[in-house]
């Protein structure tokens, strides 16, 4: 179906873009009348399929990711939610260049331009703007930290009820800076972080709520960065990220496959792919430097150390993520690598004082991934991985606009193993 252009927002700039969700494995198409992870035909993953006319042009109204309004998995522009995520600049920082082996350093700034100050925040104005357009509420919705506070703060400016549940562990990165109403539920996982995903699911299933944020919406909003990166930094040779589950990354590539397949790029064009783990949490990692095609639930750690170093990069799904993650890193001859804890604080003071210069806070006290992605880079120039005048884009999620050193309270402390999924509801309920 060919979308619906709201005109006192946007306005005619020749693009005629429809898109459907398609079943990867069976072909089955799926509206937009419908938030599904999976094909109601035969429980196939599903991707977005764009097809039509675009012709690169994007919308200057919008300061923000709804610039691609037609590269969105939005039906109608009337439904867009935004806080001003996205449309980050892209900053060079020269004076990094000498320990790069001469390559060029930019940062695209998610960090100081999104609201809650990571590049999630993308991700959040997508999903919660499907939800909007579907007339969705109650939702519930899980992660190690950034992504559910990130999608609590865009569902209590639209007065929406959610439940995140996330680790305990991650506790002091639960600043008052975003927005909490009181039927904004963050329940803490105390244990069996790795039940985290399925007990969330059984407690909207039992309770009738929606689990939202299928993996296909999120790809969508990482989508993004490729657009900015190709309109603001068209000469790129690496993109890199820190990650956990490598949703970014798959998601970059995503973005880049749609410009080739509208024909305004190359596939020889687009950046490797440069993916950076902390050493603790370095299961992807590992799996793809030893050659590995599949992860498997056996293949993660059975507990990690008390004091992670960014609990964050925990991921609660990387045995899901892993096949997209290494197709992504096969199809971009790309980079997979890790760091250790001592090595990131060492190797990171160049680029934590290069924002301190630019006068530019980043909060290294509750988000370290810009540390770890900085490390990784510096271990890669150490090997000759770089060369002078490379071209390298690295993405900046460091928490710039919080300044609050006041943390939330949890609604619930849970153990998965014990917690009665109705009786859980019920004493939320009872705190309205």
């Amino acid at each position: 179906m060919e979308k619906t252009l709201s005109f006192d927002k946007l306005s005619k700039i020749g693009n005629t873009v429809s898109v459907t969700q398609r079943c990867t494995q069976c072909g089955y198409h799926h509206g937009l009348d419908v938030m599904v992870s999976a094909c109601t035909q035969c429980k196939g993953r599903l991707e977005y399929v764009y097809s039509g006319k675009y012709n690169g042009k994007t919308y200057q109204s919008h300061d923000n990711i709804w610039k691609n309004f037609d590269l969105m998995p939005l039906q109608d522009s009337r439904n867009i939610f935004s806080l001003g995520e996205g449309g980050s600049p892209v900053i060079e920082f020269e004076e990094l260049s000498s320990v790069l082996n001469g390559a060029r350093l930019f940062i695209m700034m998610d960090s100081d331009k999104n609201p809650t100050g990571v590049f999630k925040d993308r991700e959040a104005s997508i999903v919660m703007s499907r939800s909007k357009e579907l007339g969705l509420d109650n939702l519930v919705f899980y992660s190690t930290g950034n992504t559910g506070r990130s999608y609590t703060h865009y569902a209590a400016h639209l007065g929406l009820t959610t439940y995140l549940f996330m680790p305990k562990q991650c506790h002091y990165k639960n600043t008052d800076h975003i927005k909490k109403n009181k039927n904004n539920y963050i329940i803490y996982v105390d244990d069996n972080y790795a039940e985290i995903a399925p007990f969330a699911k059984k407690f909207a299933e039992q309770n009738g709520l929606n689990v939202i944020a299928p993996l296909h919406d999120r790809n969508e909003a990482y989508a993004t960065v490729a657009y900015e990166q190709f309109q603001q930094l068209p000469k790129c040779d690496y993109f890199v990220q820190t990650i956990a589950s490598g949703m970014g990354p798959i998601g970059f590539l995503r973005g880049h496959k749609n410009l080739v397949k509208f024909g305004l790029e190359t596939e020889d064009r687009i950046p490797r792919i440069i993916c950076v783990q902390s050493s603790q949490m370095n299961v992807m990692a590992t799996a793809y430097n030893n050659g590995k095609k599949v992860l498997l639930k056996e293949d993660l750690p059975k507990e990690f150390p008390s004091d992670l170093y960014e609990p964050t990069l925990n991921s609660t799904n990387p045995v899901n993520n892993y096949q997209d993650l290494y197709n992504c890193l096969q199809a971009t001859n790309g980079i997979i690598t890790d760091v250790e804890p001592a090595y990131v604080e060492k190797e990171s003071a160049l680029i934590v004082e290069a924002f301190k210069r630019r006068n530019i806070l980043i909060r290294t006290d509750v988000e370290k991934s810009i540390q770890i992605e900085f490390a990784g880079l510096i271990s890669l120039a150490a090997k000759q991985q770089f060369q002078k005048d490379d071209v390298i884009l690295m993405l900046a999620c460091g928490r710039g606009k919080d300044s609050s050193t006041n943390l939330y309270s949890p609604d619930a402390v849970i153990n998965p193993a014990t917690c009665d999924v109705l009786g859980l509801k019920e004493k939320l309920d009872s705190l309205i």
